[in-house]
C-alpha cells in the first residue's frame, strides 16, 4: 500500500508511518518499490514470522525466569 493509503484514517501522521516504515525495512520485516510517483510498501510476511518465533523463545524464557524469582521471593 502507499503511505497515502496507510495513513488514511489513521491517528498519526503519513511522517511517522514513513519512519516506522523505514525502521521495518532496515531490518528487513517491509519493503518498498516505486510505482510512478508513488511508493508502494509491502510487509515481510516470512520474515514476520520468523521474528514472532524469536520473541516467543525471549517471551518464554522471560517467563521462566521471573517464575524462579518468584519461587526465590516466596519462599520465606
Amino acid at each position: 500500500m502507499s503511505i497515502a493509503r496507510l495513513a488514511d484514517g489513521a491517528s498519526v501522521t503519513r511522517q511517522a508511518i514513513t519512519k516506522h516504515l523505514h525502521a521495518l525495512e532496515e531490518v528487513g520485516l517491509a519493503r518498498s518499490s516505486r510505482i510512478g510517483r508513488e511508493r508502494i510498501w509491502e510487509l515481510r510476511t516470512k520474515r514476520l514470522s520468523e521474528a514472532q518465533k524469536y520473541l516467543d523463545q525471549i517471551s518464554q524464557q522471560w517467563d521462566v525466569a521471573l517464575n524462579r524469582l518468584r519461587a526465590f521471593v516466596e519462599r520465606d
